[in-house]
């Protein structure tokens, strides 16, 4: 198994009414990709990050293995998500990933 996690830094201009409905709608439309995608175990996004972070949302994944993390990457389903939630969003993504 692998583990893939994300910490996402959110734009500047996020920071204001709508940052609960963003993270919102961040953490939904990815975990809804659980079961969709062949290889992922699991999705779960935090958006609760505590305020010493150095991330304003954080997703964690778990893979079969190496092969299916690379086919998640490419998958239409989430390279969709991706560009609607995730990247007129966020300033600044770093990621790991790991076997477990």
């Amino acid at each position: 198994m692998v583990k893939h996690i994300i910490i996402w830094k959110l734009q500047d201009k996020c920071f204001g009414p709508n940052i609960d409905s963003i993270k919102t709608n961040m953490k939904t439309r990815l975990e809804d990709l659980n079961g969709k995608i062949p290889g992922v175990q699991s999705i779960v996004v935090h958006t609760d990050c505590l305020s010493s972070s150095n991330g304003d949302v954080a997703m964690e994944a778990v893979f079969d293995n190496e092969e299916a993390v690379k086919s998640y990457k490419q998958n239409e389903l989430r390279l969709e998500v991706t560009k609607e939630v995730v990247v007129p969003f966020v300033d600044v993504t770093t990621h790991v990933e790991f076997k477990l």
